[in-house]
């Protein structure tokens, strides 16, 4: 569904912008997990229960939303004047295949592409409520703040506190965003608003750990035994190099706990219980 619903608002590559679609649709179809707006219709189905789902098709509008917001940040984060990557998932960056130009003008494109979505959320009531969500999610104290505050630091020796504010914008951001929207079209109380943002800025601060454990831990290039005696991290602006290896896997562990305590009360809960399964899985 959510594969259907991007291509349909993504449309055609031909006619007038061409190289400007063809760039929209490789940054959108370049392979990735769709893990937030997969994220987004869990949580809303687990709330909705088995009662009769009407209103999925406007919850699938509001996961083809966040994803469009989540494609785009990846666009400019990888320019040369941000992050300045080269690849994306195992692929040339957006910038790399059509240039700067048109990567910047891409990423603008699926931001506002993305709210154009959330407007025709039925009723209107709760599109204008997901509009202010997402809006909220990306400005300048979420996603895009996260991303000011990572270039910044760039070429810094980073502290503790300012890679969990990095996390908790550019990866978490969005993750709350689609636990928040899916509360909202399941006319949710405030309480369990609050729970399935916590659930899922959990499972977004364990996932970045992991892969900082993943990324650090090398020697020569091949990944070592986990034993802390022969460890040895490659950067200190990570948490396995300010932490070190041990007590940054029992933060992954004990985030991961707190997510899966979150979502015990809750019946139908078994697509949640997966998602924390699925990051367990990726703890070297």
């Amino acid at each position: 569904m959510i594969e259907t619903s991007l291509k349909e608002y993504l449309g055609s590559q031909s006619g007038l912008s061409k190289q400007l679609k063809q760039a929209m649709h490789y940054a959108v179809f370049s392979g990735g997990k769709r893990w937030r707006p997969l994220l987004l219709l869990s949580i809303y189905e687990m709330l909705m229960g088995m009662r009769k789902n009407t209103g999925l098709p406007q919850a699938v509008k509001a996961a083809t939303a966040v994803e469009l917001v989540h494609n785009a940040s990846l666009v400019h984060d990888d320019l040369p004047m941000i992050m300045n990557r080269a690849e994306r998932r195992s692929q040339p960056a957006v910038h790399i295949k059509y240039g700067n130009a048109t990567a910047i003008l891409a990423g603008d494109a699926l931001y506002t592409l993305a709210f154009e979505v959330l407007g025709q959320i039925s009723p209107s009531s709760k599109a204008l409520a997901c509009i202010r969500i997402l809006s909220n999610s990306t400005r300048s104290y979420g996603l895009i703040g996260g991303q000011a505050v990572a270039l910044e630091s760039k070429h810094k020796v980073m502290k503790m506190n300012t890679l969990h504010y990095i996390d908790l914008k550019k990866v978490c951001s969005l993750l709350e965003a689609s636990a928040d929207i899916a509360c909202t079209l399941a006319s949710a109380d405030d309480s369990v608003h609050i729970i399935m943002k916590s659930y899922a800025s959990n499972l977004g601060l364990a996932y970045q750990m992991i892969d900082d454990i993943s990324a650090d831990y090398i020697r020569g290039g091949e990944t070592l035994d986990l034993d802390e005696e022969f460890i040895i991290p490659t950067s200190r602006n990570s948490y396995t190099g300010l932490l070190g290896f041990d007590k940054a896997r029992t933060e992954v562990e004990k985030l991961l706990a707190e997510a899966e305590d979150l979502i015990k009360p809750f019946p139908h809960n078994e697509a949640l219980r997966e998602f924390v399964q699925m990051i367990q899985e990726r703890i070297p």
